[in-house]
């Protein structure tokens, strides 16, 4: 009877496992909840080893920021001049409008809502280089002007610190990108284009290789530099009971403070909080 009762439990638990989440799993967004099983399709990259949930001890999902006018993020941005090179260089901005324009990026969500819903995907090529293109009227006889690399100043990305206690480790997991740029409808106005959910390109990004300027023979594609963190970031935002509120909703501005001082205040915020989330692995080692 013992033994009945054990399988039995064995059975309702496993279930129960299977149908987490997936968050960490998921390709696209609407594997999240499905469980899945992983496996390497294009040996040419690392895929994202699959997660068990119950192996996950603590997690914090955040926000960052990525501005392209730092160096260690040039990477990122140059070629800004999209017409130099054909396929021996390219900056990210022009692989992933190349790849949208093909139709091989098909994941794309409105940047008002980072949560990857359905109800909030952008559906058809053109629907999606509207939100990078300039005013157009059909029968205008201006041709349509989209966004270059030039253009973009910043990617801002979602991902989630996870301990996994399997392995007794603090590890990192990018789930989302947003090119972040000029806006072509307004002008002296920048915005955020769309979110991309970042599992379902990697394929995409890794047969892209980024130009390494101390040596030309050792480059790495943008899927390593951007899953290797190999970036200059800051957090401006974080999961929290207040509706995901950003810092700048809450380190405001005081009476008399000069800009500097208060961004300098956003970025003490920001530094506090990546401490506190990498801090976390060296706290579980004085326990």
């Amino acid at each position: 009877m013992r033994l009945i009762v054990s399988i039995v439990l064995l059975v309702f638990f496993s279930v129960e496992i299977n149908s987490q989440s997936n968050l960490l799993n998921a390709k696209n967004p609407s594997e999240i909840g499905v469980s899945s099983s992983i496996e390497s399709i294009n040996p040419s990259f690392l895929e994202y080893p699959e997660i068990d949930e119950k192996d996950i001890l603590w997690s914090k999902v955040v926000y960052e920021y990525i501005d392209l006018n730092e160096k260690l993020n040039f990477p990122l941005l140059f070629p800004v001049n999209d017409e130099q090179y054909t396929d021996t260089r390219k900056s990210l901005w022009k692989v992933i409008r190349e790849n949208i324009e093909n139709g091989n990026i098909k994941e794309v969500f409105d940047v008002r809502n980072d949560n990857f819903l359905e109800k909030n995907r952008i559906t058809g090529t053109e629907k999606i280089k509207d939100f990078y293109g300039s005013k157009y009227t059909p029968g205008d006889s201006r041709p349509q002007t989209f966004a270059s690399s030039a253009d973009i100043s910043a990617y801002r990305i979602k991902g989630v610190w996870y301990f996994d206690k399997l392995h007794s480790e603090l590890k990192y997991r990018l789930l989302g990108i947003q090119p972040y740029g000029r806006n072509l409808k307004e002008a002296g106005m920048e915005q955020g284009y769309f979110w991309i959910w970042y599992p379902s390109i990697r394929e995409i990004l890794a047969e892209h290789q980024v130009f390494n300027d101390k040596n030309n023979n050792n480059r790495i594609s943008f899927d390593d530099l951007l899953v290797n963190r190999r970036f200059s970031s800051f957090i401006y935002k974080y999961d929290n009971v207040y509706g995901d509120r950003e810092i700048t909703d809450y380190i405001v501005k005081r009476p008399g403070e000069s800009n500097q001082q208060h961004q300098l205040r956003i970025i003490l915020e920001s530094e506090r909080i990546k401490k506190e989330i990498l801090d976390f692995e060296l706290d579980m080692w004085g326990y």
